[in-house]
């Protein structure tokens, strides 16, 4: 899995990330409005991840998208350790940063698998807040037949804990997208419970792989 390296740097203001890793990207949006890049090298980026996702092999109803928002890497982590475990059971997975994608990219595979931090006050990761804002406050996304399931990081201490999650959340169940596995909130001591999200997910779509092999 190639990646193009980005740093995110910012105050102690978000609510669990103490890591850095890099980004990817997914293409076009469902919706009207374009989601802009920052700045040159932003555009450069995008227009390199868009060659490489035009020759690319496409999405199916075997494929797995798992799409992280991230502020200083923790959600990447967890999207790269949520690809080794999927790897087993045959699935294609593909990875995808918020921050390079626009909302049609739910639509490109049957299941979309949600790894979101929260800072601040309750705010998306900043690159990754003009996805965030056009999936959980825009109309016109259509994800019936999506399977999905969210791990949300964030930090108790603050107000708004894992907000950015929890309202993608309840945003893809309003686009008629079908949860598979409970969302599961995590603190600052995340490991645990998104060791629990993953092996609940997996278990799941162990189960409907079974389901269709006997049918």
């Amino acid at each position: 899995m190639n990646a193009d390296t980005d740093q995110v740097n910012f105050p102690n203001q978000h609510q669990p990330e103490p890591q850095t890793v890099g980004a990817a990207h997914a293409p076009s949006s469902s919706e009207a409005q374009t989601i802009p890049s920052n700045g040159a090298n932003g555009h450069a980026r995008a227009a390199q991840d868009l060659a490489r996702e035009r020759t690319a092999a496409p999405f199916n109803g075997e494929s797995v998208l798992i799409l992280y928002g991230t502020v200083t890497g923790n959600s990447e982590a967890l999207a790269k350790k949520l690809v080794e475990a999927l790897r087993p059971t045959g699935l294609t997975a593909r990875v995808r940063d918020m921050a390079h994608c626009q909302p049609n990219v739910l639509k490109q595979t049957n299941c979309v698998l949600v790894v979101a931090s929260t800072y601040g006050d309750g705010e998306p990761p900043d690159d990754a807040a003009p996805f965030w804002q056009a999936v959980v406050h825009g109309n016109g996304l259509d994800l019936s037949g999506v399977k999905y399931s969210v791990l949300a990081l964030g930090n108790t201490t603050y107000d708004h804990f894992c907000k950015c999650g929890r309202e993608l959340d309840a945003a893809l169940e309003r686009h008629g997208a079908v949860r598979i596995y409970p969302r599961v909130d995590c603190d600052v001591d995340y490991d645990d419970p998104a060791g629990r999200w993953i092996e609940g997910v997996l278990a799941n779509l162990r189960q409907e792989q079974n389901s269709s092999a006997s049918a």
